[in-house]
């Protein structure tokens, strides 16, 4: 279904937008424009960014690493997250819980633990807690989320899946030998089958947000074979994970009137069978909207506001 611009979205009214897709496809773009628009709504909106090489300091001329800054300019903040900060925060939060936990299986030091918070993925689990958390504080309106690449968003998903299947299973094993631990336990402060409770729900709570009816991905694309293939593949599996999809940006479109040599003449042409091709995978009800090529580049407010007006046109 082809539409002129993003401007549905206004009635729908969605409290998370996720741009999702292949890396340099124009995510950030798209995410900061969006995010732009709400703000310029008048709703209190955030811009964050997931991404472990992120764009948006560069995107919006502004630093806005590692914590939530205020864009005046842009009347909207926006963070892009430090992942080692992001292992920072998660030792303060669940430190104190791991622990607890651990200990009570066996003698550790702490030492033990923060070295172990400091593993690889320990950051990515973190990073939804942290959207999740801001989603649930009541602050913003809106939380327009610029993921990571492709295979990084997915991976998160899975991540949070796995976690939340295996916090089961380790509650099991754990009343299965609770007899047997009662003893190493003694004067613990918290009851670790409660902790390990508490994180599931925690992870349930994480993937239920992204499940909501209002959070949304839109698939950002350039029609070229293997963004259009990745971005096909990435919308399946997202749908696997009960994330709805919103619709499909398609970037960078070359318009008849651009392709006046013939180079560009036999690249519209490529870019038409993709764009066909994406037509057919995205039947129904999933809107599209094409943005063309621009002959500027896009940084800094007054160029989003450009590309403002073109994705949300009166």
């Amino acid at each position: 279904m082809s539409v002129d611009g993003l401007n549905f979205l206004d009635a729908l009214e969605p409290r998370i937008v996720m741009f999702c897709g292949k890396g340099g496809v124009g995510k950030t773009t798209c995410a900061s424009t969006t995010a732009l628009h709400f703000a310029l709504k008048g709703k209190r909106t955030l811009l964050i960014s997931t991404d472990p090489s992120p764009s948006l300091s560069d995107m919006l001329e502004t630093d806005v690493m590692g914590c939530v800054r205020t864009v005046a300019s842009a009347c909207l903040d926006a963070v892009e997250l430090d992942y080692d900060r992001i292992v920072d925060l998660w030792k303060e939060k669940f430190g104190d819980e791991v622990y607890d936990v651990v200990s009570s299986f066996l003698p550790v030091e702490r030492d033990v633990i923060d070295y172990i918070a400091g593993a690889p993925g320990i950051g990515d689990e973190f990073a939804l807690s942290y959207v999740y958390d801001l989603y649930v504080s009541g602050a913003y309106d809106v939380i327009v989320w610029d993921t990571a690449p492709a295979g990084g968003t997915l991976s998160l998903l899975k991540l949070e899946d796995t976690f939340y299947r295996h916090l089961g299973e380790a509650a099991r094993l754990y009343v299965k030998v609770r007899a047997a631990l009662n003893a190493l336990a003694q004067g613990k402060p918290r009851d670790p089958l409660k902790i390990i409770g508490e994180w599931q729900r925690l992870a349930h709570d994480v993937l239920s947000m992204t499940k909501d009816a209002r959070t949304m991905a839109l698939m950002v694309t350039i029609p070229e074979a293997l963004s259009v293939s990745q971005t096909r593949r990435v919308a399946g599996e997202l749908e696997r994970f009960g994330v709805h999809i919103g619709g499909l940006v398609i970037n960078q479109v070359l318009t008849e009137e651009a392709s006046d040599s013939p180079f560009n003449r036999s690249r519209r042409e490529m870019q038409i069978r993709h764009i066909r091709d994406l037509e057919t995978a995205f039947t129904g009800e999933v809107p599209q909207v094409k943005l063309p090529l621009q002959s500027f580049e896009v940084r800094g407010v007054e160029t989003l506001r450009k590309m403002e007006r073109l994705l949300f046109p009166c």
